[in-house]
């Protein structure tokens, strides 16, 4: 019966502050990449300061949105965060394995990753869009327009640009951050 509840219950763990820090971080970093006198050209320590930058931020998103749960769903808290998981995990894992096989044994299609990982969030997001509130299928569409346009934009040479990341990640944890705040806001007034 708790399974049943928590699905039905909107997850209220996501801190809009800690994911706009993590968007203002992917903006850096696509600056700090594009900052040097020559354009990258080693497609892999670039992506790996973007997993670096993606396990930062998944810490950051998650030890604040264990917190949060336990002050908003208490009983049900650890119920909620492992639902809220479940349902994003496997676009999560995907990532992970085709950002590993690529960069381990393709790196020339290292180019591909920026566009497949946005396409993966925008799956996950859709995936979790029961306990989300229901503007974030605003968010899923960015993450699937960027996702796609980075792959149409990306394949027209075959290379790598920080912007690539940088940009749909950064407006995409931003609008994420100001739709989190704004359900919460209606929560309270409404």
């Amino acid at each position: 019966m708790r399974d049943q509840l928590a699905a039905s219950t909107r997850f209220q763990g996501f801190a809009p502050a800690i994911v706009a820090v993590t968007g203002v971080l992917a903006l850096a970093l696509a600056v700090y990449q594009t900052a040097g006198a020559a354009p990258v050209v080693d497609v892999q320590p670039a992506l790996l300061q973007w997993i670096a930058l993606a396990i930062i931020s998944t810490t950051l998103i998650g030890t604040e949105a264990v917190i949060r749960a336990r002050r908003f769903h208490r009983a049900m808290a650890d119920t909620m965060v492992t639902m809220t998981l479940r349902r994003f995990l496997p676009a999560g894992l995907a990532g992970a394995i085709a950002g590993s096989a690529i960069l381990a044994r393709a790196p020339e299609q290292a180019w591909l990753l920026p566009g497949l990982w946005q396409l993966l969030i925008a799956v996950g997001i859709c995936a979790s869009l029961i306990n989300l509130p229901r503007p974030m299928v605003w968010a899923a569409g960015w993450y699937f327009l960027a996702g796609a346009a980075s792959l149409f934009w990306m394949s027209a040479n075959n290379s790598f640009s920080p912007w690539s990341m940088g940009l749909p990640f950064g407006v995409g944890q931003l609008l994420v951050a100001v739709l989190l705040h704004l359900a919460a806001k209606d929560r309270r007034h409404g």
